[in-house]
């Protein structure tokens, strides 16, 4: 009984401390994207204004989540062979960092995007999803996602995750969008043609291009959960009068 007792108390302290482990991250990760914004280029969101128009990413939820998905596409995304926002400002910042800071920092420029179908509760905390295009399966905590999973739900998804190097488990830091079973016959560049989580992975998930061909073939959403971003209270979002160039 008591060791039992003891191992039930082990379980629940380590799910507080990954859960509160996953909230700190998540603080640094949009810092760090917050302090990307004057490193986007101003045409690439005015293109990626009327790419968004043409995609079938209808019912969005409060808070301007249309507007954070053309800052993710400009921060996140380049055409190939040319750096992204993000890139550019990890390599040009100046200020100190602590080593958890550096370590987001440098997690995030790895962040990859796919989509994810949600095989089993994780035995500590979060769920183990599939990359639905590509076959592997990684460990994510998602606050952002626990409202569909925690009511049994499991649904297929689109977000970009990046990793807590440390512990293992994967973030999003990405909008999330619910999409239909149907989309799962999508195959971008073919199944297994890279692993998931890989650098290959990493890399396809900076290009525009790919990460565009994902979005434009979601049909009308069954829902969405909130924005990452937005869960940190987010409350505007401003072209930058200037900024870097893809």
């Amino acid at each position: 009984m008591t060791k039992n007792t003891a191992t039930g108390l082990t379980a629940q302290l380590d799910r507080e401390a990954l859960i509160a482990r996953n909230e700190a991250l998540q603080e640094l990760a949009a810092l760090h994207f917050f302090a990307a914004f004057p490193f986007m280029s101003s045409a690439r969101l005015r293109d990626h204004v009327l790419q968004i128009s043409r995609w079938n990413l209808e019912g969005w939820d409060e808070g301007n989540e249309e507007g954070l998905l053309v800052f993710e596409l400009a921060g996140w995304t380049a055409a190939k062979g040319r750096s992204t926002a993000l890139q550019r400002y990890a390599q040009q910042r100046s200020a100190p960092m602590q080593p958890e800071e550096a370590a987001v920092l440098a997690s995030m420029q790895m962040s990859v995007i796919s989509f994810w179908k949600v095989q089993e509760a994780h035995p500590v905390v979060g769920w183990i999803v599939r990359d639905v295009l590509h076959g592997g399966t990684l460990w994510i905590i998602a606050e952002t996602l626990s409202r569909y999973f925690d009511a049994g739900e499991r649904p297929t998804f689109v977000t970009r995750l990046f990793r807590d190097v440390q512990e293992g488990f994967w973030m999003t830091c990405g909008s999330n969008f619910l999409i239909s079973e149907g989309v799962v016959t999508f195959s971008s560049t073919g199944k297994d043609s890279f692993y998931t989580g890989s650098e290959q992975h990493a890399a396809y998930s900076r290009e525009s291009r790919y990460v565009s061909a994902l979005y434009a073939v979601i049909p009308e959403r069954a829902g969405s959960p909130s924005n990452f971003m937005t869960e940190k209270r987010a409350s505007r979002c401003l072209f930058p009068a200037s900024g870097g160039s893809d």
